[in-house]
């Protein structure tokens, strides 16, 4: 009996070991498969399938591990909407931490594929600040390449720049070369920087990539010189030769959005050589090629070479059809260019109104550490003196709090407006004229924005003052969650309310004004008891046009918004010089 116990004991230990070893191996296996992810996009689809029929097998960690991969296959093929799922589900409860940071660094990059660059930024940001933990240096390296890698796609090159020199004076490992030098290049061309730099950037991380087997990399440098030289008419029959010379390294890449890319810069050089049917016919193949998904530029191209071959054909029908394709992607990809501008602007702002908030927090903990020495003190001599000045004490501090909560209330009544909580017109007409001196005295731009609510008086007379009142305060609630905290705001008439933006472009205002015209639009007015439509018209001025005097910079505002009102209500107008550019019309 004894010897079979022995016997069942070494079995069980046999299989803890076996087990042990096996655990160790799936990590080994995942790890292997990790490596080759973008450099062996086949031989890693078929490791993803072979772990996945071992998943019950492994651990918690290990099975996180396989979906991170699973996923990042995912949007390797364009499949975003599943994999969006899993990584974001995996940067918030992963059981490994390394997990949780490169699901974080995954969704970066996909949500710049997509575009949604506000959730980019917000990612990018946390990941930023998860950085300094991170032991990994092959970790690190992924999430500096990342980071320069957003920054190109938003449009900041210059970051993207850096970010690229960084990644290359740090991590010395031919993949990382690579990757550095293909956003050093992609940097360099939109920066705009010389001929000779450019090329030696390109040769440059041809051999890198090529040397590293990286081919992803290799492609995505071979289609941004093929586009630089395409936009140069003398360097057509260059471009056109490297789009031969890389058919079979864009298909070995198999990524789909270099693919349509790819396809699309052939569809160009074939109409521009003249060869007008192979132009169709990869116009056309692309045209109709789920992989233009996420390729807005793939589709602008294609889209304009079939524009342009059935003008050729005279098939005007068709030819519509396809310039209105082209149009709206056009549209779009300027609209994209904005959207990029304005996220980056939103997170920089929301950055510098943190550190003001922290800078505040600092000085008021310092002046809360005097005041309480301040107060021991005189604490200290109270008591000294209670017994003979408690009476006396205690009159004057009557008086004083009746006379400061007198003082107080004068103030308020003199400084804000009873109904809304804003400026009184006095109190406004001060405080904006030392905000726009101050503005001139350190050169930086100042805007003022006049809004005038729409047929305010209808509202008043047929639905009751209280209903104007509401609809007042609504205004003035919307101008102050629209704007930034420190920006002086005033009602200064009935229905009429101005703003001085200091250190405020012109474009920057009117994108604000835009702002709260289209959230006056969107207010639910069922609250106020009537159902009504509330809208404003707004006028824009700025020292660019008008100077830095306050009273001018407000009547140029006065007179583009009378044109807004003129033009038809619920518009934005700005003040140029006499003339008032209309910027939205509803």
């Amino acid at each position: 009996m004894l010897r079979k116990y022995r016997f069942v004991l070494i079995a069980w230990i046999f299989q803890a070991i076996c087990n042990f070893a096996l655990a160790a191996d799936w990590n080994a296996e995942l790890k292997a498969a990790d490596k080759i992810r973008s450099s062996a996009p086949e031989a890693f689809s078929l490791k993803l399938r072979d772990l996945a029929l071992h998943k019950k097998e492994m651990n918690q960690t290990e099975q996180d591990y396989l979906e991170y991969l699973e996923a990042y296959e995912l949007i390797f093929k364009g499949d975003f909407a599943t994999a969006l799922v899993t990584q974001e589900r995996l940067s918030k409860s992963a059981v490994n931490q390394e997990i949780q940071f490169r699901s974080l660094l995954t969704l970066i990059n996909a949500y710049a594929i997509q575009r949604r660059w506000n959730e980019g930024l917000l990612a990018l940001n946390q990941a930023l600040i998860l950085f300094p933990s991170v032991e990994s240096n092959n970790l690190q390296a992924l999430a500096i390449g990342i980071a320069g890698v957003f920054y190109n796609q938003l449009g900041q090159y210059a970051l993207g720049l850096e970010y690229s020199t960084r990644l290359k004076s740090d991590f010395k490992d031919p993949r990382n070369q690579c990757a550095a030098e293909q956003l050093r290049f992609e940097a360099l061309l939109h920066l705009e920087r010389p001929i000779d730099e450019l090329t030696n950037s390109y040769q440059s991380g041809i051999n890198l990539c090529e040397s590293a087997d990286e081919k992803v990399l290799q492609a995505i440098i071979v289609r941004l010189y093929v586009q630089y030289l395409l936009e140069n008419q003398n360097q057509i029959n260059r471009a056109k030769a490297l789009l031969d010379e890389n058919v079979d390294l864009i298909s070995s890449a198999k990524y789909a959005p270099i693919t349509a890319s790819f396809q699309s810069l052939q569809a160009k050089a074939y109409w521009e050589l003249g060869e007008r049917e192979k132009a169709f016919n990869t116009a056309y193949a692309l045209s109709i090629s789920p992989s233009t998904l996420n390729a807005l530029e793939a589709e602008i191209r294609s889209q304009k070479v079939l524009y342009d071959y059935y003008l050729s054909k005279g098939d005007s029908t068709k030819a519509l059809e396809a310039y209105i394709k082209y149009a709206e992607a056009d549209k779009a990809n300027l609209d994209e260019i904005k959207t990029k501008t304005l996220a980056f602007q939103i997170a920089e702002h929301q950055s510098i109104e943190q550190r003001n908030k922290i800078a505040l927090l600092d000085e008021q903990n310092k002046l809360l550490k005097v005041q309480q020495q301040l107060d021991q003190a005189e604490a200290f001599n109270n008591r000294l003196l209670i017994a003979v000045l408690f009476c006396a004490a205690l009159g004057l501090g009557s008086w004083g709090w009746h006379s400061w909560q007198s003082q107080k209330r004068l103030r308020q009544l003199a400084e804000y407006d009873s109904l809304t909580g804003l400026f009184s017109r006095g109190h406004f007409t001060q405080v904006a004229q030392a905000a726009v001196s101050y503005a001139q005295v350190l050169g930086a731009p100042v805007s003022c924005i006049l809004l005038d609510v729409d047929k305010f008086k209808r509202i008043n007379d047929t639905l009751g003052h209280a209903t104007g009142d509401w609809a007042l305060q609504t205004v003035a609630r919307v101008c102050r969650e629209t704007c930034r905290e420190h920006e002086v705001i005033g009602r200064i008439g009935g229905e009429e309310f101005c703003f001085v933006l200091s250190e405020c472009s012109e474009d920057n205002a009117s994108q604000l004004a835009e702002s709260l015209r289209r959230a006056l639009t969107e207010v639910d007015t069922s609250s106020s008891g009537h159902d009504f439509n509330l809208s404003a018209s707004f006028g824009v001025s700025s020292s660019n046009s008008s100077g830095y005097d306050l009273a001018v910079l407000m009547q140029n505002a006065d007179r583009a918004m009378y044109d807004a009102k003129h033009g038809g209500r619920n518009r934005v107008c700005i003040y140029q010089d006499g003339e008032q550019e209309e910027v939205l019309q509803s």
